[in-house]
């Protein structure tokens, strides 16, 4: 458990957010037992900042590519839906409107408003860990929308 607290910590000095860096440690064991690999005691370490850190890329990047899908997709009134009949070509559009009211509100506090889900929950008056459930179920019901088009990670 040391290890997994000192690639936390390595993570939070390269400004990543303390919940997210915990998330990508977590996300990083799972991917390096799910692996069975096996290395030197010497080469363990320094991989496992690799993959810590690689982990954390892939995470922002989707982070950032939903963010600008929700901007563009709900526009400057995010929470308040479209109209039926304004429904653009572009399958993630009619995917996230298909969502409700409440769904697309969680995906425009997260990921247009970047609030942390700490807050989120605080405003719902739930836990941390069911505001991550609730965005991870909005997340499958837009792949199921899609017809499983996209892959996230932990949101």
């Amino acid at each position: 458990m040391a290890l997994a607290e000192e690639i936390r910590r390595y993570l939070i000095g390269r400004h990543v957010a303390p919940e997210v860096a915990a998330d990508i440690v977590q996300d990083m064991f799972v991917k390096v037992l799910e692996m069975a690999l096996i290395l030197a005691p010497d080469k363990l370490r320094p991989y496992l900042y690799r993959v810590a850190w690689s982990t954390y890329l892939d995470w922002y990047r989707r982070e950032q590519r939903l963010q600008r899908l929700v901007t563009e997709t709900l526009g400057p009134n995010l929470i308040e839906s479209m109209p039926a009949h304004v429904i653009p070509d572009d399958g993630l559009i009619r995917a996230i409107q298909r969502l409700r009211p409440a769904d697309r509100k969680l995906l425009v506090d997260r990921y247009y408003h970047q609030r942390a889900l700490s807050l989120m929950a605080n405003d719902l008056g739930v836990s941390t860990a069911a505001v991550n459930m609730r965005l991870q179920r909005v997340q499958r019901k837009l792949r199921k929308h899609l017809g499983g088009e996209i892959t996230w990670e932990k949101a």
